[in-house]
């Protein structure tokens, strides 16, 4: 939990940090971006860092006893919230109200985390609101959620908003060479799976991971010769599948753009591990082809985002990938 620890954030680091040598941090700060790029380590960072009693340069010293109780978890003026549940219920912002009747227990800056933010329900957002209009002395609140459209507009115009950006492809699988100890084709491969997000791809487990993509897009191989009743034995498994589906169609999507990058970029393919079967592919695919099975699983990824039935989609999508519908919208 320390400033030093974010990866390929510089741009909300250093506004944090000049915030914070000039005293000059916001009452109300709102950072913004997927999971598992930093948002909620930066906050705790950040929290560290104002009440730490032997700062080194901007960040917590980790050793003070202000530090060891954050660290522990036990610092009384660190208040973090989350989801009870699926949701931040109005009790919750009740509990937190009643603390915020007291000044800060360690006579220093108290710091609110609200993790997901975008989770709070009605009457929990309007109590926030309450808050950020009449924010305590000496308390700072930040809220971290996916995008400021997720929250009440009034919210947002109350914060100070920090954006943190998706990771390169080539930086996270960087960090998965360095700290994982992976070869650098198949910390490419969980890098792209996790687009931006190196939480997610320090958490997939690559030697369940690798298999399954490598099974997957051999599957994808023989679309063009499956039969109607095995394309959709493959588009149901793939549904039923509900946790793998988002990845899947990802997996399919950057297999097809590699294939067609060959044919102009083959120094910018991907799945560098695969370069030899992207290499027959593009032989034997027209660019004709190839950006038709490219629209074939865009629109099967904005079907199921507009919830439309997954398996429904998926055997529109197999029709499309063997050629039977064209490019039929």
């Amino acid at each position: 939990m320390s400033f030093e620890s974010i990866i390929g954030q510089e741009r909300a680091i250093r506004l944090l940090t000049r915030m914070l040598l000039n005293d000059r941090l916001a009452h109300a700060l709102l950072f913004t971006g997927i999971d598992g790029i930093g948002r909620q380590t930066t906050a705790k960072a950040l929290a560290m860092a104002l009440n730490c009693t032997n700062r080194v340069g901007v960040s917590a010293c980790k050793v003070c006893r202000s530090c060891k109780k954050a660290i522990s978890g036990n610092h009384p003026d660190l208040i973090i919230i989350k989801p009870d549940g699926a949701f931040i219920k109005i009790d919750q912002v009740r509990s937190l109200r009643n603390q915020l009747r007291f000044a800060p227990l360690e006579k220093g800056r108290r710091v609110i985390i609200i993790n997901d933010a975008q989770t709070m329900k009605a009457e929990a957002s309007n109590a926030i609101l309450k808050i950020l209009e009449e924010p305590p002395k000496d308390t700072h609140i930040i809220l971290t959620t996916l995008q400021t459209m997720d929250l009440l507009p009034t919210i947002v115009s109350r914060c100070q908003h920090i954006a943190f950006r998706p990771l390169p492809v080539a930086k996270i699988a960087d960090v998965l060479t360095a700290r994982q100890g992976l070869d650098p084709d198949t910390a490419t491969a969980l890098a792209i799976l996790a687009k931006g997000s190196l939480g997610k791809a320090q958490s997939a487990d690559p030697k369940k991971w690798m298999p399954w993509r490598r099974h997957l897009l051999e599957r994808i191989g023989s679309v063009p010769t499956d039969s109607i009743h095995a394309l959709f034995v493959f588009a149901d498994a793939l549904a039923r599948d509900k946790d793998k589906l988002e990845d899947a169609l990802d997996v399919i999507n950057i297999w097809f753009r590699d294939i067609l990058m060959c044919k102009f970029h083959p120094e910018k393919i991907l799945n560098t591990d695969l370069v030899d079967s992207i290499e027959s592919a593009s032989e034997e695919l027209s660019v004709e082809e190839l950006l038709k099975k490219i629209t074939a699983v865009f629109a099967a990824q904005r079907a199921i985002l507009r919830h439309v039935n997954p398996r429904l989609a998926l055997e529109v999508m197999m029709m499309r990938l063997r050629g039977d519908l064209g490019a039929l919208a």
